[in-house]
């Protein structure tokens, strides 16, 4: 992944303090020992060095990261953003209040008005009213907003209204820059097309992304490996969380009643939470060809596969507490204590699990076996995607904005989202940070599931609600309607013209 891996300053920190604490503590003689061998030794210099710039890439490193762009001045030229009314404090910030995310925007927007001369603006609408109104503004050939950020649902849906612009087309646009989501490139273009983008000025993003928690305390009394651990060593599968659920449940409080008071192994949803396994175990909706189109293989037997293990663990075991009805159940039974594990998501560690009376740690969704090579994770389908529209009149002041927008969100907003998240009980250690990294780093924006609509990405879901697993069946009844969707969203990439 391109994406750097996160260091807190603390930590930093703390590794300075302690080397400067064991040079003072130890002899000359010992010290004098170790600075000859090192000079004898090049190689234990260059280990010495790596792991130096290591520790320097944390947050604080990512100011260095040149952003490439030229120097232009823009004469107070506004920069307009159609936005999701419950994000506005992501876009436009009026003053300093001591709120790091808050100030980390107001500084990001200073900076970039001042480098470039330009002024920012931001109008907001209900997440269901973003594309209309964008749309309008379009069919009126009015150049009032430059960037749109809708919900990622909402925005793949209206990809073929003819009113967006390619992302390729926009010059000093640079999605090799850690700023861009990798899944930008990899899931989202089409052959050299891009509608939407995810970078980190959609902030909303990185609150989204799907987790799992877990007690520290009950992983400790149930006698579970360190978790930390078994995730580095790619052992943390389905299999495995079945192994540790296993004898969890318990009838707390005697009454012969599963209820929510109980002990369980995991509290979760057949919502969206159940949907993320899809991609945690390595599946996507539809898969880039190296021509750049696309396939839609979503159906196969691993897909079978997969809905019979997630059936059997709502529905055949004891351990699970879960309800078809709501989304994000876990955000009311995790608190109480008495749950091994739950799916969630990361913004919950400045939300619903500040104030916790117990540690507890984040892992990734579990792979699907020790054979699947790197951990996956989606994000909630509420969350923000990027968007340029058709009638902008300058690419290149678009392009730029854009591209330093995202970058110092990277480099000042995301820091500061993390130092807050990283405050609270349960994610003091740093290898809770190597974790939230891992787990961010590994986002997948499936083009099937950005542009398909309210499709095929929520079969699961309906399944367990229905308290169903005939995967076969429904597919069978449904993949017609979802398979033309996509039909005409590959049509509109191919006869797109970057012309308005």
């Amino acid at each position: 992944m391109k994406k750097q891996r996160l260091i807190s300053m603390l930590l930093v920190l703390t590794m300075l303090s302690s080397s400067t604490a064991l040079l003072s503590c130890s002899s000359g003689t010992e010290n004098a020992d170790e600075m000859v061998s090192s000079a004898e030794n090049p190689s234990a210099s260059e280990e010495i060095a790596v792991e130096t710039e290591e520790a320097k890439d944390s947050l604080e490193a990512r100011m260095d990261v040149a952003d490439n762009l030229p120097d232009k001045k823009f004469d107070g030229r506004t920069f307009a953003v159609i936005g999701d009314d419950a994000c506005t404090d992501h876009y436009l910030s009026e003053e300093l209040n001591g709120e790091p995310v808050n100030d980390a925007v107001f500084e990001r927007n200073s900076l970039i008005s001042e480098r470039f001369d330009v002024a920012l603006d931001a109008v907001v609408y209900a997440e269901d009213q973003i594309t209309g109104q964008a749309k309008n503004a379009v069919a009126a050939a009015d150049d009032a907003f430059q960037m749109m950020a809708c919900h990622i649902i909402y925005l793949g849906m209206s990809a073929t209204g003819d009113y967006m612009y390619n992302w390729y087309d926009l010059p000093n646009v640079n999605f090799d820059q850690p700023w861009w989501s990798d899944s930008t490139v990899t899931d989202l273009k089409y052959k050299d097309k891009a509608f939407v983008a995810i970078g980190d000025f959609a902030l909303s993003a990185l609150g989204s992304t799907y987790c799992m928690f877990y007690n520290k305390v009950m992983a400790e009394n149930y006698g579970l490996p360190d978790m930390y651990g078994l995730v580095e060593e790619g052992g943390w599968t389905i299999d495995k969380q079945y192994e540790f659920s296993n004898g969890v449940y318990t009838d707390t409080n005697g009454d012969g009643i599963r209820d929510i008071n109980d002990t369980y192994a995991l509290s979760t949803d057949c919502k969206s939470n159940a949907n993320a396994y899809l991609w945690a175990f390595g599946k996507k909706i539809a898969t880039q060809q190296d021509d750049g189109t696309y396939v839609l293989d979503y159906y196969d037997e691993k897909l079978v596969s997969l809905v019979e293990k997630l059936y059997n663990l709502y529905y055949e075991t004891d351990y699970v507490y879960f309800d078809t009805t709501s989304h994000g159940i876990g955000q009311n039974v995790f608190p109480l204590g008495n749950n091994l594990f739950t799916n969630g998501a990361i913004g919950w560690m400045n939300g619903v699990l500040r104030d916790v009376e117990f540690d507890y740690g984040i892992i990734p969704y579990p792979k699907w076996d020790e054979k699947q090579a790197e951990y996956y994770t989606s994000v909630d389908g509420g969350h923000e995607g990027l968007a340029i529209l058709k009638t902008i009149t300058d690419p290149e002041f678009v392009g730029i904005i854009s591209e330093a927008l995202n970058a110092e969100s990277w480099k000042r907003v995301v820091p500061a989202y993390y130092d807050v998240s990283l405050k609270f009980k349960g994610t003091r250690d740093e290898q809770s940070i190597a974790m939230l990294d891992r787990i961010v780093d590994s986002r997948i924006f499936d083009f099937g599931y950005v542009y398909g609509g309210w499709g095929c990405v929520f079969w699961i879901q309906y399944l367990l609600e229905g308290a169903s697993k005939d995967i076969t069946s429904y597919y069978e009844k449904n993949f017609k309607p979802y398979n033309k969707t996509m039909e005409k969203v590959f049509e509109t990439f191919d006869e797109y013209t970057k012309e308005p």
